[in-house]
């Protein structure tokens, strides 16, 4: 579904971004970038949605539409306070049958009743959540993670990443998520590659072979955790 060939993001005289990525996504799969701070973890999603066009390298979708191949969630959720939760989610969007769907992703992500709510009047949960249905309202077929939780307390991120998890289990999206969060690589991701250095470059993956859903706690992840613990100690380096 996605091929990345070399791909290299310089900036700040070769000090920051990423350089000579390989990487490859199945159809369907999910896949988790986790890595040291500053190592381009999120310079890479930015280039491969097209938000930075400036790259060395090749990318390849085996999408036939790749002008709307990806959906794109950030950190925050860069909603248009003006909007309501329904406008925010079909903003842009020309088509009425893609309108439509904004109702059913509504739904989706569990904000039946507040669709004429305004950014303010939601909680920072309940943003993301408009923020998930948004991504997926063109129906992507690569959905691009930017660390949606990580602003968000222990228990929604829970809610929201098990959202996630139902979303996929219905559609299959391929998915590439970046996240600081090792637990929750390991409970979402099929596989996790990691990161290291300035410009970062991939040195090294992992499988996670347990079946979904996985119960958080799982001894087997537990041993995963510590070997990427032990993975991405800067003191070995």
């Amino acid at each position: 579904m996605l091929t990345v060939n070399r791909v290299s993001r310089i900036f700040q005289e070769g000090k920051a971004g990423f350089r000579n990525v390989d990487l490859s996504l199945k159809k369907g799969e999910v896949v988790g970038v986790l890595g040291t701070s500053g190592c381009g973890k999120s310079t890479l999603l930015r280039v491969l949605s097209g938000l930075d066009a400036g790259f060395e390298g090749d990318i390849q979708t085996g999408s036939d539409r790749p002008e709307e191949a990806f959906g794109m969630m950030f950190q925050e959720p860069r909603l248009m306070p003006w909007l309501t939760v329904e406008e925010n989610i079909s903003f842009g969007v020309k088509d009425k049958s893609r309108k439509a769907q904004a109702q059913e992703l509504i739904e989706t992500v569990g904000l039946a009743g507040f669709e004429r709510h305004y950014p303010k009047d939601l909680s920072g949960g309940m943003a993301q959540r408009v923020a998930i249905a948004r991504s997926l309202l063109n129906r992507p077929e690569i959905l691009l993670l930017d660390e949606p939780f990580s602003a968000l307390d222990a228990f929604t991120k829970m809610q929201l990443q098990d959202l996630l998890l139902s979303i996929w289990e219905k559609h299959h999206t391929t998915t590439l998520l970046v996240t600081h969060d090792i637990d929750e690589a390991l409970y979402l991701c099929d596989r996790i590659v990691i990161m290291r250095g300035q410009p970062g470059q991939i040195e090294s993956e992992l499988f996670v072979n347990r079946p979904k859903p996985r119960k958080r706690g799982d001894v087997h992840l537990a041993q995963l955790k510590d070997e990427i613990l032990s993975e991405l100690d800067f003191t070995k380096r």
